[in-house]
């Protein structure tokens, strides 16, 4: 079949899920029709790989590669080899980890598992405690609780925290003042599957987008080839650079603004729409990477 893309880089919650945290049957099939028609299918999400292997069980395609953690990691499939990985430098972690240690929060320090052999350190605190139990009983991960994190140790790829609804715009403008742009990145984002807020810090030039063009790069594939569909703040890279950015019709405004189309919401299952679209050819035409 003759596809007006290559790639389509896929959001999990929030997109690919509906609103219960379940792949939707007809999200299923359109996802093995386009995989049948030769389009490359890839998920694009804040999950680690450990955390997604249920979806990907669940979707039951051989696919090659995915993007995860924001795109601070992308691994190929399914033996979970790293082909490219972004951690946060050691001086910079340092700086992160004394911020939240400061406000005594419990942190959670994100490792590449095939490096470390281990998903999360937990570094106590006790800020939200219950909230992290809540995290620790539903997460499929590995985590061990270590007294500190030094630069001896992996590297991580995020360092986050769960934070109270209520404080997080006060989080976030609290390392707003910390951390320029160009030295942090940082999301506040609700996580579906465990149905908590989260504030995640990253390497400065992280983002989806970032780790979409390290899986293009090995596949030789253009960015102008790439469909990349999603619903968060989280999204808004990958949405305003991909050759098509398209926004599911529950995603916050910064990914409508930045979407040149829009699709159903989860529930209705917005990721088998726009697939239908691609494969009849019902889609814009892609634009030059920006």
């Amino acid at each position: 079949m003759n596809l007006p893309y290559q790639l389509l880089a896929l959001d999990v919650d929030g997109t690919l899920m509906n609103s219960r945290n379940e792949l939707p049957e007809a999200n299923r099939l359109a996802l093995r029709r386009a995989h049948d028609a030769g389009l490359k299918i890839s998920l694009c999400t804040g999950r680690s790989l450990t955390e997604a292997r249920a979806v990907l069980d669940a979707i039951g395609l051989d696919l090659d590669a995915g993007i995860f953690v924001f795109g601070a990691i992308v691994s190929e499939l399914p033996a979970g080899r790293t082909l490219a990985r972004a951690p946060l430098p050691p001086e910079l972690a340092d700086s992160v980890l004394h911020f939240f240690q400061s406000r005594d929060f419990p942190v959670l320090i994100l490792y590449d598992v095939a490096e470390a052999g281990v998903d999360y350190h937990l570094i106590p605190g006790r800020r939200n405690m219950e909230a992290y139990q809540a995290w620790a009983r539903r997460s499929p991960t590995r985590v061990e609780q270590v007294d500190g994190w030094g630069p001896g140790s992996h590297l991580p790829l995020r360092i986050g925290v769960i934070d109270d609804p209520a404080h997080i715009d006060e989080t976030m403008a609290e390392l707003s003042s910390a951390f320029p742009p160009s030295a942090l990145k940082f999301n506040a984002i609700y996580a579906p599957n465990y149905r908590l807020h989260v504030v995640e810090c990253f390497a400065p030039h992280v983002n989806k987008w970032f780790g979409i063009q390290k899986l293009c790069d090995s596949l030789s594939i253009p960015g102008s080839q790439v469909v990349a569909l999603g619903d968060d703040v989280n999204d808004v890279e990958m949405i305003a650079r991909a050759g098509l950015g398209v926004a599911m019709g529950n995603a916050v405004e910064p990914v409508r603004a930045a979407a040149r189309l829009q699709v159903a919401v989860n529930d209705d299952c917005g990721v088998a729409e726009l697939i239908d679209r691609l494969l009849t050819g019902q889609v814009p035409a892609p634009r030059d990477e920006r």
